[in-house]
């Protein structure tokens, strides 16, 4: 036992002298503060996606709005049309004129709308705010995530992606939780209120976010950068130029033939995420309640939902970081898939609750993962644009989903029904991305 003991005491000494001839003695600081801030920035993200779903059977309740199924998927699905466009703008934006710019200006204006959509005085402006907002919040992903990935330390970047991009369930968490507290005693629009209140860190985000030093660098601001390098001490781990092999346009270019297969690839496993995602966030509490649950049990599966996707995805994430992501994004799909199809089935409230757990896990939770994939897989020059537009793409699933549950509903068609869609939708999304390139093929010389 005592040689085994002072085995690995040689072990981890010779891996921590390894790593200060590297330059990285502990994780920086400012990692910590950029994954701090983009971990917000994605809460907020997760808060508007879940509150729509959380407000839903208030606004179908004749007492509310009154409205229909297909109104209600339709209005749900104004918001993701707005991330769409959002995201395929802001992910090309913050690759040309920063990513600390793209994200205060993302907050900044789906705070004004969450203040618009809470006076929203009829169902038409309440469905104008929305789009107005999904503006604002499709800038958010391509940026932050850009951030993180950036001024993350190679051994650990998939580790810090996750944990940033968890602030997604997290924000789902606290919509479902202000929905068991405050609908009833304050009604549904205290919840946009709630949501406004991001807008009130920006000056906080505009004194201490730093901008991205390898956009500073792509854009010849040298002295910005290395005011920043100087500043927070950072090693050469996190400025060095990566290098690449082809012409600068070549790798610039996600389209280019080095990576068209993993865009096109990238953007139909986004379609059935984000399908899953914005169908089962937007509609599950009615779906529940549709079921014979009554509001706040069915508020509580949706809180479910999200919290294990926090904690499934961080597991997720390091598991990511050992093996192929490919494989393990697969694998989780495929357990979600499983898990959806048996939600058709009425157990008991015990075992309804775990098969919800696991398709929270499978199909938010996954998304972090799947995020960091796509930052792994290309380079400095072009993440933000290949995540941005993966993700743009990718909203038109999140506009199918709210949708196409809406009609189904509209037909009376059974709540079991939806399931046998969301499970068909995460089995296809597993198949599909077995697919994809190796990151040393996508990277491999012409």
């Amino acid at each position: 036992m005592k040689a085994h003991v002072e085995e690995n005491f040689e072990i981890l000494e010779k891996e921590k002298s390894q790593a200060n001839k590297g330059g990285i003695k502990s994780i920086s600081k400012v990692t910590i503060l950029v994954t701090i801030i983009c971990w917000f920035t994605i809460f907020v993200e997760g808060y508007d996606l879940v509150v729509y779903g959380v407000v839903l059977p208030v606004l179908m309740d004749p007492s509310g709005w009154g409205l229909t199924a297909t109104q209600a998927g339709a209005m749900g699905s104004y918001a993701l049309l707005g991330m769409f466009l959002g995201s395929s703008i802001g992910g090309i934006l913050c690759d040309k004129i920063g990513r600390k710019t793209i994200i205060i200006a993302s907050i900044a204006l789906m705070s004004i709308m969450m203040v618009l959509t809470a006076l929203a005085p009829t169902p038409e402006l309440f469905a104008i705010y929305r789009f107005l907002a999904g503006l604002g919040i499709g800038g958010i992903v391509p940026s932050a995530s850009a951030l993180t990935t950036e001024y993350s330390p190679a051994k650990y970047r998939s580790f810090f992606f996750v944990i940033m991009y968890s602030g997604f369930a997290v924000g789902g968490v606290a919509a479902a939780l202000s929905g068991v507290f405050f609908i009833e005693n304050f009604g549904w629009r205290s919840l946009f209120w709630l949501g406004a209140t991001p807008i009130l860190f920006i000056p906080f985000f505009i004194k201490y976010l730093p901008e991205s030093i390898k956009f500073l660098q792509a854009n010849n601001q040298q002295v910005k950068a290395k005011r920043l390098i100087e500043k927070y001490r950072l090693p050469d781990e996190f400025v060095k130029e990566e290098q690449s092999e082809g012409t600068a346009n070549e790798s610039a270019s996600i389209f280019s033939k080095r990576y068209l297969v993993s865009t096109i690839l990238f953007s139909i496993v986004y379609i059935g995420a984000f399908l899953l995602i914005y169908g089962m966030n937007t509609w599950l509490p009615q779906i529940m309640k549709e079921a014979g649950y009554p509001m706040n049990s069915s508020l509580l599966f949706l809180l479910v939902f999200n919290l294990s996707a926090v904690v499934g995805g961080i597991i997720a994430g390091r598991v990511a970081d050992r093996l192929q992501p490919k494989k393990v994004i697969s694998f989780i799909y495929f357990l979600a898939a499983i898990s959806i199809l048996l939600l058709s089935i009425k157990f008991n409230t015990v075992v309804l609750y775990i098969l919800i757990a696991i398709a929270g896990f499978g199909t938010t939770g996954t998304t972090f993962v799947l995020a960091s994939y796509v930052m792994r897989q290309y380079n400095d020059q072009n993440r933000a644009s290949a995540l941005g537009i993966a993700s743009a793409i990718g909203r038109f699933g999140a506009i199918a989903g709210p949708l196409l549950v809406g009609i189904l509903m509209g037909m009376n068609a059974g709540y079991e029904i939806n399931f046998y869609l969301f499970g068909v939708v995460a089995i296809l999304a597993s198949l599909v991305i077995l697919f994809m390139p190796s990151f040393k093929s996508v990277n491999a010389s012409k």
